[in-house]
């Protein structure tokens, strides 16, 4: 036709027509016909003729129309053809249609072509990884003139545009923006401009999403946080272009809501007010100032050339941003349909971003929505504003700090909404929103609860809802039930205690709950009740009626709920208000976008271990919830009579009494009884004998009974829509899976169901399968015309691999697919949707995969004593239906997938049942391997199976074929994968197989696959998918390469165990070759991909290596190695690095990047160094000194030197040396000498080495060519050398023990050592020794240092300090690192160190002995007290370490001295007493040392056993309790006297005060069992109160108590101190009795010296000897520094003469710090700003809260400010700087200096002026907490304003000043040595002692208050005395008559009111009434009050 004439008639050219019509007809007619006995044509064959015929301009002319309907309706509908479809016919077909739709041809319907291109777009994107270069190109193209398109053709191509998107935005994320910002402007204006269809509309909201989503994963901000945009002023502009248009949108819907007529929704579609808080988000700035905006309207239009717009001028338009703009839409004047859209975006704006709420903004926008709620008469906008409320509720009660500011106006609102919502529960359509905004206030804590909020919870005030369950359990979670709810003065409900509470208002909430109170309304009892005519969240309602029967209620609901806390109930619910416009589908593909690209923002730390709820821990190991009887018999009765009720009113037919309403009532009666047993108070037996367990059972056969009912009606209407949600239901009951861990260990709801019913499903599912095919064989008329070919064909093919599909162009035709009953089940779908699809299945099917899903749950149940029914049955018959399964059919497929997923879950299948099940699998895999979603469907399947074999019992043998099977098809997937026909959907289902697999065997002994032939490992594989083409897959694996070094259960992940050595070490280098490979750009990348591919290939190396770095210790130097060179060969931006590298130190704990970086700089610059050889770029100039936070290479060689130096000396590269010098201005030899003992470290060991390997030899001669050029007169020179040796030998000693390594196999005798050695320690920084060398080279050092062949110690302890420095110095680097390994590593060298220490402890170390053994003793305690509760492998190591060296230096010391350990044995025995219960690895180590110490040598320490504390009443201390009690009790039987003395004589350890535990524990017994001899302590208490023994017992709890607050594991302490005292009970003390003491060392320090300045040098230095054995290091550093200072200064020294004879242990201690040297001075330098400071008076107010750092600030600012003149209180400034105790010990002792040296007085006078104003703050202050404490005027606002303003610990610190001053003699002047009198000394100061009195009254301290008050009125004595004298030296006269009675309380009163505004009168009231003396009421004028009130 085409051949022929062309100019020819009408009449030819119809019949032309007419002809073209007939051939079109037929090819339609022949592809229809032949689809409908099965989709069987050759797709390829059929394409090729679609593509030639369009391809041809003529034929396309004629035919394009009809073709492209055809490939639409009938080619690109059929899924078979679909999954043929090749990549390269996908390509063409859209190459073809997107150049029709450019060129746009005539001759087909431009719609129809779109419509095409979407479905290729569809079609490519899930069947292929997408053509990204066509659809980019395309689609910038044609979509920047959407404005002349019509609405229909954009519908198609903006949803195609969207499919496109969507698919290539994790692998192309900046093309994805550019394209965005590129098109936005256009589809704007048409959104704008062309009023499009609601379609339309759907799809360019959906656009602009996804556009949010690329730009802003999670709302980020900024780029650091993860946003990214290609132009970003352009992007910035466009958002105020789409917030302005949606603004317009949504007012413009409100504004045709107005006008409409009729009823109409008014509220807003969900996802754009979605998207409108999205981009609120991004554009209200923080500090919520509003900002006003110039739009050009012109950039709404795409102003490109040619469009209409081009040249004209634009419009102007101004919008405001802000939250103001927010609260203006929210006024109460406005209607409806303007405030409900502004509603909602508040609601989603506060709950999607609760942290970007402003602070100062909530206030004003709390009190609008309470104006709306309160104004709220009529119309829909209730439960709007109630909804937003609650969100607002919620963002506060997250973000509580940033709301501090204004928490009184905050809860002053709150207060007024809750009285609001209160009254909204009563109101039916505001009942749901109010119960939920009451829960969101109660669960913040925003308000105290009134008496009105529990009455809600009784009668009809509302029914029990599930809002009203959720609010009443939050209710129940977060405060106490008060007794009653009768009393309405709400004032103090509060202080009502759980314990005693009566049951009543608990009973009337079980009533309330099951309605049994109102059993009369209800009508005839012929419904079921209401609690199980609804769904409520799992158990919810159970656990709460449980919680209500126990004593504590609280605490019970707590730990039922487990870890699903009320809040995650919350957020299941929320989502019936938030109805989602967009298929769950769509959002869940946009959050793993979100997910992928956040993961490299590096913003969450990589591996997050899941801890467990600590609290639920705890509750459930003691089990100790008590039930009341009574409440729990009640509610027995009521579950009973519910429970009767229905089965008195159940009737199948019945519409009140559905199904579900017995499977809901027999789910409540089994969880109450799982409540009960998990709380500990039944068994599970007694549960299964309960009546209520009885009743259940009954309900269960009456279910039963509609079942089987169910088989007869099974075609009726509605039948399986029932039977689908019963079955939902009962899978729900029947789970483990939301069991927590609190609850049984199987479900009672299982135990109740009987055979009966499961049979019954059985049939049911029978009956369903075989109406299937029933309903199938209809449309299946000729189908069997082929099937003997197929037959044939399939036998044949039986030995080829499954995945092995030959050409794959033949696949569709020849029959290989088994398609013997393929169906219209696959061919005449809507579209092409996959098999899985939900469309294929009918109501039956969906109820059959719920029976199936119900019964998999059953089979899977282990079998125990009292189930009805045998699981292996129920499994047989599952299995059964596998047999007949046909995979062509979408149901059986399904059905399948269930089964697969749901039967292996529990580890219940044997292998043949679970052969049974896989065997189908290859068959269908075989079937649908081109059906890219049925494999993404098959592949997780799989996951429970593999999680399954990875614990099953089986024997290894057993399971082989099922793990072949298995393997098989995973296989088959790799092999897929690598020849390219997975797309990256099936690629990351793989990867999580791959994962799984790994988690189920992390060895690979039998995960191996076998890909062509050849075995891999599981784990040399998955690292070959960090080079695939998609970044999705790449990332996944970067995440999981964890699973290559350490074994994770998937039940416990957060039980870690480290693989061997071999293993990791081999992954390492297989993932970063891999990722190196993968860092290769593919060929094809066209040079707009390359960008994205470049970073995100970036990504996954810095990923897969972040990951690696936070997980294996062994392979951390090499991978932080890796990426420094990565930084170089690969370009990674250092940005990324840095960021990276942030997140890895956040989870090893380490402070910043630069000292983790610093920890392994050696190693790095070693290996980088090394790098020279084959590459000479990299140089030290080169070495990424900017990712250490250094600018220039002279900033890194300063802070780098002492580390490369040495290095540098080693490898002879003294070029470099002096270059290092040049840059840094330094003499080269200077810096040698500087890094000295590090440069001999890397020579001397050498030497010492011994042996003829080659490369040791090779070494030394190394060694000794280094040490021959030291010696140079060039360079150092030999005499310089020995005198650095000479010089540095303590840092040399330390340096060379740093380089301990006992490597698993080091050479030679690595001795006692060996035993604390791990496979996985990690090599530490270069050059590193075993302990054999280093002890050899110690040898070789002492050797060259002393001619007499004295050891090395002896030569040290010629300067004892030496010794120190060393024991310092490894304790130092201890202490600095954060990784256990290398601290371990540090403990081996201490270990080491130590033991050469006791070898020559004999000889006494130098005088040094008693304070080297103190030292060691208390730095191992301490490493021992400090390990983490959950113990690793390594930490075990450590502390068995510990215990061994503990071990030797006990030994060492008695061997030296008797009594060296006297003094320490009590810390000693109370440290390991703890272990042995805690620390169960080192348990019998620590046994072994107490024997040995208790009972070996029980003679030695014979007192200071008996000293001891009891041990605990375990069987394992049995014998060392004996000889504890025997050399105890030796003289005789305790008196309750003597038991009291002795426990007081225990000297405790302020750092240790866990050591007191079990003498409390002895000392509560001994007061139970001799209750008489506490009457007799009592009256001599009475009699002689300041020497009674109780007295004393007394302060002693009360500081113990205070030492155990401070320590972490001080709560036993509180609690045993607490029941010490309980026995003690409310003792009727003398009122004068608790004294409160002053600090003993003041008393000790007066007692033994006369003058102040060795009193002060006394109290000094016993501080410094303290804190030398405090647990922080920088104490004891700090000590050391100072004690070194203050004991060569001459007062020092001084001291030292006066004192050494009387015999203090102190001394002893301290002798090392001696030196024999020169004297120092401390200058007295005045620093102007300390002074400065000092000056202004908020300096010397503390915050609340903050009293360590104002402690430590005002200390400093004294003793730098020039005042101080006393040496020894100046020398203490660096103690004073990290030790707040010492501060609080010296801080009146600085005060007294200052006073002391104050010449002119000017001291003085700033002094009392600011400390006076001090005690006015803390008066003031007091006054007003005082104040609002009355129950006169307590309004909320005086109460907060109060509350903790001032610190009591700042105040008592103060006060100790004060009274420390008045126990000094005061000169009477400057200079002089007569001191005036015990009243001058109250006047160091000049204060007003009534506010200090207050102030002293505050804080409990009654006496000093007292005494503070008289000095008051004596000063007012003595002026009135003086102003009289000297009145009466003028007038000459005297008056007699002016006597005493001037002096009455009242006129004193009136002018302390005057002076300081403090009643004197009711503040000694106020003090009489806390001592409890009311005789004394009356001496201070009792009976004649000023205040009405006071009297």
């Amino acid at each position: 036709m085409q051949s022929s004439k062309s100019n020819v008639t009408a009449t030819t050219l119809a019949t032309r027509k007419k002809k073209m019509a007939e051939m079109c007809s037929l090819i339609k007619y022949f592809i229809r016909y032949a689809n409908k006995r099965g989709p069987r044509l050759k797709c390829s064959e059929l394409l090729k003729h679609v593509m030639e015929v369009l391809q041809n301009s003529y034929s396309c002319s004629a035919y394009g129309e009809d073709y492209s309907s055809l490939l639409l309706k009938d080619i690109l509908s059929v899924r078979k053809y679909w999954c043929d479809i090749s990549t390269q016919q996908w390509q063409d077909l859209l190459d073809l249609y997107c150049g029709f739709f450019s060129t746009s041809v005539k001759s087909i319907n431009r719609v129809l072509v779109s419509r095409v291109i979407h479905t290729l777009v569809q079609g490519s994107c899930t069947q292929t990884d997408g053509f990204n270069s066509t659809l980019f190109s395309f689609f910038s193209k044609e979509l920047l003139n959407a404005r002349q398109e019509k609405q229909s053709v954009l519908e198609h191509l903006v949803s195609a545009l969207n499919i496109f998107l969507k698919s290539a935005a994790m692998n192309c994320r900046m093309r994805v923006c550019h394209l965005g910002e590129e098109l936005l402007p256009s589809v704007l204006c048409v959104w704008a401009d062309m009023r499009p269809s609601a379609a339309l509309k759907e799809e360019i909201v959906k656009f602009f999403n996804l556009q949010m989503c690329v730009h802003h994963p999670k709302g980020a901000k900024t780029q650091d946080a993860g946003a990214h945009a290609e132009d970003w002023t352009r992007w910035r502009s466009l958002l105020h272009n789409l917030y302005d248009a949606l603004i317009r949108e949504i007012g413009q819907i409100g504004s045709r809501g107005k006008y409409a007529t009729g009823t109409r929704h008014i509220a807003v579609k969900d996802n754009l007010i979605e998207l409108t808080a999205d981009i609120c988000h991004q554009l209200f700035s923080e500090d919520n100032d509003a900002h006003v905006l110039e739009v050009t309207q012109a950039s709404l239009r795409a102003s490109h050339v040619g469009s209409p717009t081009h040249g004209t001028a634009s419009k102007r338009r101004r919008i405001e941003l802000g939250w103001e703009v927010l609260r203006d839409h929210l006024q109460p004047q406005h209607n409806d349909f303007d405030i409900i859209p502004w509603l909602q975006i508040t609601t989603v704006l506060t709950s999607k971003y609760p942290s970007m709420v402003p602070g100062q903004e909530l206030v004003p926008l709390l009190s609008v929505l309470y104006q709306l709620l309160a104004e709220q008469r009529r119309g829909e906008r209730g439960p709007y504003v109630l909804r937003c409320l609650r969100e607002v509720a919620r963002c506060q009660a997250r973000h509580p700090g940033r709301t501090q500011v204004h928490w009184m106006e905050l809860s002053r609102l709150w207060g007024r909404v809750w009285a609001l919502a209160l009254r909204g529960v009563s109101s039916p359509q505001t009942e749901a929103f109010s119960l939920d905004l009451l829960s969101s206030i109660v669960q913040g804590g925003l308000i105290n609860m009134d008496r009105e909020f529990w009455k809600l919870f009784s009668g009809s005030a509302c029914k029990p809802s599930q809002e009203a369950a959720l609010c009443l359990a939050q209710a129940l979670l977060k405060c106490p039930v008060p007794k009653s709810c009768s009393s309405s003065s709400g004032g103090d409900y509060g202080r009502v205690t759980e314990g005693s509470t009566s049951p009543n208002l608990k009973d009337t909430f079980i009533a309330w709950l099951l309605m049994s109170d109102q059993s009369d309304e209800m009508e005839d009892s012929s419904r079921p009740h209401p609690i199980i005519c609804r769904d409520f969240p799992q158990n919810l309602i159970a656990n709460i009626l449980v919680s209500l029967t126990l004593k504590d209620t609280r605490a019970g609901l707590k730990f039922l709920l487990g870890t699903e806390r009320v809040e995650s109930f919350h957020l299941l619910f929320r989502s019936a208000f938030f109805q989602e416009q967009t298929s769950s589908n769509a959002k869940d593909n946009l959050e793993e976008i979100e997910r992928l690209y956040l993961q490299f923002s590096f913003n969450m730390l990589p591996s997050s271990t899941c801890g467990t709820d600590e609290s639920v821990k705890a509750a459930s190991a003691g089990g100790q919830f008590a039930a009341i009887p009574g409440l729990r018999n009640k509610l027995e009765q009521s579950l009973l009579s519910v429970a009767d009720n229905l089965l008195n009113c159940y009737s199948p037919d019945s519409q009140f009494t559905p199904p579900e309403c017995l499977v809901r009532c027999s789910r409540l009666l089994t969880a109450v009884l799982a409540g009960y047993v998990s709380t500990g108070l039944l068994t599970e037996e007694e549960a299964c004998r309960s009546p209520l367990f009885t009743k259940a059972k009954a309900l269960a056969q009456d279910f039963s009974g509609f079942v089987s009912g169910v088989k007869v009606k099974m075609t009726e209407e509605g039948t399986m829509t029932t039977l689908r949600s019963v079955m939902k239901l009962c899978t729900q009951s029947a789970s483990r899976k939301n069991k927590d861990k609190v609850s049984p260990i199987f479900s009672l709801f299982i135990m109740i169901l009987p055979a009966s019913l499961l049979s019954e499903l059985a049939e049911i599912c029978k009956l369903l399968l075989s109406n299937v095919s029933k309903r199938v064989s209809v449309v299946d008329e000729d189908n069997h015309m082929d099937d003997d070919w197929d037959v044939t064909r399939t036998q044949h093919r039986d030995d080829i691999d499954l995945f092995d599909d030959g050409e794959e162009s033949h696949s569709s035709a020849n029959g290989t697919h088994r398609q013997t009953a393929d169906n219209n089940d696959s061919s005449c779908g809507p579209g092409a949707k996959s098999l899985l699809a939900d469309d294929h299945l009918a109501h039956p099917d969906l109820a059959l995969l719920a029976v199936l899903e119900f019964l998999c749950e059953c089979g899977s149940v282990q079998p125990v004593h009292g189930l009805l029914f045998k699981p292996q049955e129920v499994q047989h018959r599952l299995l059964l239906l596998v047999k007949q399964i046909d995979f062509s059919k979408a149901l059986h497929l399904n059905m399948y997938l269930v089964l697969l997923k749901k039967l292996p879950a529990e580890d219940s299948l044997s292998p043949e049942e679970f052969d049974l099940l896989l065997r189908p699998l290859a068959d269908l895999c075989s079937q649908y391997r081109q059906d890219q979603e049925i494999c993404v469907g098959v592949l997780l399947g799989l996951l429970p199976s593999i999680e399954s074999l990875g614990k099953t019992h089986h024997m290894p043998e057993e399971m082989k074929h099922v793990q072949g099977s298995l393997l098989r098809v995973v296989s088959g997937f790799c092999f897929l994968s690598q020849t390219g026909k997975c797309m990256a959907a099936v690629r990351v289902a793989l990867v999580r197989c791959l994962v799984a697999l790994l988690e189920a065997d992390p060895c690979c002994k039998w995960a191996v696959l076998t890909i062509t032939e050849e075995d891999h490992p599981v784990s040399a594989l998955l690292p070959s998918y960090l080079a695939d083409a998609h970044h999705q897959v790449r990332m996944l694996v970067a995440m999981s390469v964890e699973r290559l070094f350490l074994e994770i259960r998937p039940e416990h992940r957060d039980k870690r165990k480290m693989l061997p050595l071999k293993h990791q070490q081999a992954a390492f280098e297989n993932i970063y070759l891999k990722a190196q490979e993968g860092m290769r750009l593919p060929r094809s990348s066209s040079s707009e991909d390359q960008q994205d591919e470049s970073f995100n290939r970036k990504a996954t190396l810095l990923k897969s290596l972040s990951v690696v770095l936070c997980c294996s210790p062994v392979c951390e130097k090499q991978s932080l190695f890796a990426l420094f060179q990565s930084y170089k060969e690969n370009n990674i931006e250092e940005h990324l690095i840095k960021k990276m590298l942030c997140s890895v130190c956040k989870a090893l704990g380490y402070r910043s990047v630069k000292t983790f970086v610093t920890s392994h700089l050696y190693y790095l610059v070693a290996e980088w160094l090394a790098q020279r050889q084959s590459d000479d770029r990299y140089t030290l100039g080169s070495f990424p000194y900017t990712l250490l936070d250094h600018d220039t290479v002279k900033d890194f060689y300063n802070s780098s030197y002492q580390v490369l130096i040495p290095h540098l000396v080693f490898l002879d590269d003294f070029e470099q040396v002096k270059s290092i010098g040049r840059y840094l201005e330094k003499e080269w030899t200077e810096l040698l000498a500087d890094c000295f003992p590090k440069i001999m470290v890397n020579i001397l060991p050498h030497f010492a080495l011994s042996g003829q390997d080659a490369e040791v030899a090779q070494q030394r001669e190394k060694a000794h060519r280094v040490y021959d050029l030291l010696k140079d007169a060039d360079c150092l020179g030999k005499q310089q050398i020995d005198n650095l040796i000479h010089n540095n030998l303590p840092d040399i000693v330390v340096e060379l023990l740093m380089t301990l390594y006992e490597g698993s196999g080091a050479e030679g005798d690595t001795g006692d050592l060996k035993r604390f050695i791990g496979e996985l320690d990690p090599a530490p920084n270069p050059p590193y020794f075993n302990s054999y060398v280093i002890k050899a080279t110690l040898n070789y050092l002492s050797k060259c240092h002393s001619a007499n062949h004295k050891s090395l110690v002896a030569i040290l302890s010629k300067t004892p300090i030496s010794i120190q420095r060393v024991l310092l110095a490894v304790c130092e680097r201890a202490a600095e690192t954060s990784n256990s390994y290398e601290r371990h590593r540090i403990l081996l060298m201490y270990h080491l160190f130590v033991n050469l220490l006791l070898r020559e402890v004999k000889d006494g170390l130098g005088g040094a002995w008693a304070f080297v053994l103190r030292d060691i003793i208390y730095t191992l305690i301490h490493h021992m007290n400090s390990r983490p509760a959950q113990c690793d492998e390594v930490s075990n190591r450590s502390l068995s370490l510990c215990c061994d060296l503990l071990t030797s230096v006990c030994r060492a010391a008695l061997q030296f001295c008797d009594d060296a350990l006297d003094c320490h044995l009590q810390v000693i025995v109370g440290t390991l007493t703890a272990q042995v219960t805690s620390r169960p690895a080192i348990s019998q180590q620590v046994l072994s040392l107490l024997y040995f110490l208790v009972k070996e040598n029980q003679q030695k320490l014979k007192e200071a056993i008996s000293r001891l504390e009891p041990f605990p009443d375990f069987p394992e201390f049995r014998e060392l309790r004996s000889v504890q009690h025997t050399l105890k009790y030796n003289t005789g039987t305790f008196t309750l006297r003597q038991e009291i003395a002795h426990f007081l004589s225990v000297t405790s350890c302020d750092s240790l005060p866990l050591t007191r535990l079990e003498g409390l524990k002895e000392l509560t017994r001994q007061l139970h069992d001799n209750k008489g001899q506490i009457r007799e302590l009592l009256k001599e208490c009475h009699a002689d109160p300041t020497d009674s023994v109780l007295v004393k017992l007394v302060l002693s709890l009360l500081q113990l108590c205070k030492l155990a607050a401070n320590h972490p594991g001080g709560a036993d302490i509180l609690e045993a101190a607490g029941s010490c005292l309980g026995e003690l009970g409310p003792v009727d003390f003398s009122t004068i009795a608790l004294l409160h003491g002053r600090d003993p060392l003041y008393e000790k320090a007066e007692f033994v010296f006369t003058s102040t300045e060795s009193q002060c040098l006394y109290i000094i230095l016993n501080c410094m000897n303290e804190a030398l054995t405090h647990q922080r290091i920088e104490v004891r550093q700090a000590a050391v520094q100072c004690l070194k200072n203050i004991l060569a200064s001459q007062s020092g020294i001084d001291f030292w003469e006066q004192h050494k004879d009387n015999r203090d242990t102190m001394l002893a201690y301290l002798n090392p710090f001696r030196k024999a040297k020169k004297v120092t001075t401390a200058a007295v330098e005045e620093r102007s700003e300390a002074r400065e400071k000092l000056e202004r008076q908020e300096f010397w107010i503390p915050q609340a809260g903050s009293n360590k750092a104002w402690l430590k600030a005002l200390c400093t600012a004294l003793l730098d400010s020039g005042g101080v003149r006393s040496e020894a209180v100046l020398l203490s400034r660096p103690l004073c700087l990290v030790w707040v105790d010492c501060c609080q010990r010296l801080l009146p002792l600085i005060v007294h200096s200052i006073l002391l040296s104050d010449s002119n007085g000017s001291w003085r006078e700033l002094l009392s002026s600011h400390i006076q104003e001090f005690f006015s703050f803390c008066s003031r202050s007091a006054q007003a907490s005082s104040r609002s404490a009355t129950p006169l005027n307590s309004d909320s606002e005086s109460d907060t304003a109060s509350q903790g303003l001032y610190d009591k610990a700042s105040l008592r610190t103060m006060l100790a000043v004060i009274d420390y001053l008045r126990h000094q003699q005061r000169p009477l002047a400057t200079e002089s040595n007569s001191c005036g009198t015990v009243c001058d000394s109250n006047f160091w100061l000049e204060l007003n002692y009534l506010e200090v009195a207050k102030a002293a009254q505050s804080c409990s301290a009654h006496f000093t208050a007292l005494l503070y008050t008289e000095i008051y009125v004596d000063k007012i004595k003595a002026n009135m005395e003086e102003s009289r004298r000297s009145k009466s030296r003028t007038t000459r006269k005297l008056n007699f008559e002016e006597n005493s009675q001037n002096f009455s309380i009242s006129s004193l009163t009136e002018k302390s009111v005057e002076d300081t505004n403090i009643s004197l009168q009711e503040l000694l009231i106020e003090v009489y009434r806390s001592i409890g003396e009311p005789d004394s009421l009356y001496g201070c004028g009792g009976d004649t009050m000023t205040s009405p009130l006071m009297r």
